[in-house]
């Protein structure tokens, strides 16, 4: 099974707005600014039905009764969106059978199969992963977030099936991943303007969730080595805390808090994009990202990038961008390379640049992508 093609007669067919339902057990974070996103430039109306941002066990085991619950009497749309939080077969097997043959298109932010557990190691309980797979199987269109995400889950789906007696569905999901799009989660470009940079030391910005997979232990322990060689830095803490925030770090924020000129969660997305905007850098030190938002949303201000040689960041700074990768241990030595030159990085034609990149992935082409894909299957029923 190849990649679908949208043939003239197919799109001559979608010729009026589609009523497109996207249901999202994860209604948070940057699930729901990417549905926001989606919504505010369709040529469709999506209309989102989803649950708070919590549980997320209970979300992917319980969400698809408690959202068919929610959906009870009311008309099936044109085309059904569904997160990889979503139990498709059990979602379809609760409503009314005319959903059924509802055209669907499963999303993939993230897997069960991959993602990694507070130890940094896989979870054994493959159930959910599973669960993964079955929606996959059952929906008319899947996408993923980065071609390196896709690769990752067909190789876990593949390891997973030769533990498991057969018969096993690994050719037909072969056949579905084969055709399978990527389209990026898709940064606001419009919110985040092209800023200057700092204007004394380099200054750099860690604006990931403070997390296990991000290893925020790891960015400070590099900052801290940096330091201590001699070198200056400005430091912008602008990730998200939660009461799970790895231990340990109170102390290291202690030892660099002459550098750090802001830290914490932004009030609000233009404070945020100020902030990343006065930036040299955006680094990252993350342990598993599918996509990385967070380095998309850095460029688009007209950061460099360090991060590392790993998961989806080749993919996302391209073959322009690959010197700004570093290698295992490199990170406190490359950030000690730029601090030697910082006004280098604050030239317009070089935070140009690093926009130019950033505009491969944004939320404008990304919705375009998406309506493109909803109309071809749509079409097709």
């Amino acid at each position: 099974m190849g990649p679908r093609i949208l043939t003239w007669a197919m799109l001559r067919r979608v010729k009026r707005a589609l009523d497109i339902l996207a249901l999202e057990p994860w209604l948070g974070g940057s699930h729901a600014v990417f549905l926001e996103g989606w919504a505010e430039r369709s040529r469709h109306r999506v209309r989102t039905e989803g649950l708070k941002a919590r549980h997320w066990r209970w979300r992917m085991r319980a969400g698809a009764w408690e959202l068919a619950r929610r959906l009870k009497g009311t008309a099936p749309p044109d085309a059904l969106f569904v997160s990889d939080y979503v139990d498709l077969p059990s979602l379809l097997g609760f409503l009314p059978a005319a959903w059924s043959e509802v055209p669907s298109l499963l999303y993939f932010h993230e897997n069960q199969l991959t993602y990694p557990g507070q130890d940094g190691e896989v979870e054994p309980d493959f159930h959910l992963g599973f669960t993964n797979i079955l929606s996959c199987l059952r929906a008319d269109a899947v996408a993923f977030n980065s071609a390196w995400h896709r690769a990752e889950f067909q190789r876990a789906a593949l390891d997973l099936f030769a533990q498991l007696p057969k018969p096993n569905p690994r050719v037909e999901l072969l056949a579905k991943l084969e055709g399978a799009a990527v389209i990026c989660p898709g940064v606001d470009l419009e919110t985040i303007p092209l800023g200057s940079g700092g204007e004394g030391p380099l200054r750099v910005a860690f604006n990931h969730r403070w997390e296990h997979d991000k290893d925020p232990h790891a960015f400070l322990a590099a900052c801290a080595s940096a330091v201590r060689a001699g070198s200056e830095l400005e430091l912008l803490l602008l990730g998200e805390r939660f009461e799970s925030t790895p231990p340990g770090l109170e102390v290291m924020l202690k030892e660099l808090e002459p550098q750090l000129v802001h830290e914490g969660y932004a009030p609000d997305r233009a404070s945020y994009a100020a902030l990343l905007g006065s930036a040299d850098v955006v680094a990252s030190t993350a342990l598993h990202e599918f996509f990385g938002m967070a380095v998309a949303e850095g460029l688009a201000a007209g950061c460099t990038p360090l991060v590392p040689d790993r998961l989806a960041y080749p993919e996302v700074l391209g073959e322009e961008l690959a010197a700004h990768l570093y290698q295992e241990g490199e990170l406190s030595g490359r950030l000690s390379e730029l601090g030697r030159n910082p006004s280098a990085l604050r030239h317009t034609t070089t935070r140009a640049a690093m926009r130019a990149r950033a505009e491969r992935w944004g939320a404008a082409r990304t919705a375009e992508r998406l309506d493109e894909l909803v109309e071809g299957i749509q079409a097709e029923t």
